[in-house]
């Protein structure tokens, strides 16, 4: 029997499933560095939220969200919180989940952070609701109006440099026509 999704890639399957509001195990890295009694410590493994899915020079990434069930109000427009029993239950968690949409990284779907959930061979333990996707999609869209924002910014910073540096080297070009000026002049006034 034909499996499409299967279809001798070499690549399991889950990769190939995988998509934007998908819930996954991964052992985010930490912020803060390891001290020297747990240098060797491997990151927690926690619930992460994936935020895009992408395809560069025929590789597939993920863009994931940090998952915390702490309670803090930090990062307040970027948090999308499944805490009703129906927003838990869908997103395979076992009890009330932040995720930081401020706290993401980019990483290939082969990365080794990713780790099976028990009794499978997949990391996706479930996905958002509708109530949730659509925060998800509004923590999305404010994420990429700042990029867009910062972009234009950067944009507008290196047009402005190039500016002033014309306008130096055409202040430059006028001293020194003026200075050339002044000598020609100072040599014809002893003439």
């Amino acid at each position: 029997m034909f499996h499409p999704l299967k279809a001798f890639d070499g690549f399991p399957l889950w990769q190939a499933e995988l998509r934007r509001g998908d819930i996954v195990l991964f052992r985010f890295p930490v912020a803060e560095a390891p001290d020297d009694s747990d240098e060797a410590a491997m990151p927690k493994l926690r619930p992460c939220l994936v935020l895009d899915v992408h395809e560069r020079l025929g590789r597939r990434t993920a863009t994931i969200a940090y998952g915390t069930s702490a309670r803090t109000r930090a990062n307040r427009g970027y948090n999308i919180i499944a805490a009703t029993k129906s927003g838990m239950e869908t997103a395979g968690l076992d009890r009330p989940t932040r995720f930081v949409g401020i706290r993401r990284i980019t990483v290939g779907l082969d990365h080794s952070g990713f780790e099976p959930a028990e009794g499978t061979a997949s990391p996706i333990i479930g996905f958002l609701d509708d109530d949730l996707r659509e925060r998800m999609n509004a923590v999305r869209a404010r994420i990429q109006a700042e990029a867009d924002i910062a972009r234009e910014m950067r944009r507008e910073r290196r047009e402005e440099q190039r500016r002033w540096q014309q306008e130096e080297r055409d202040f430059l070009e006028r001293n020194r026509a003026l200075h050339a000026a002044s000598q020609k002049n100072k040599g014809h006034a002893h003439d």
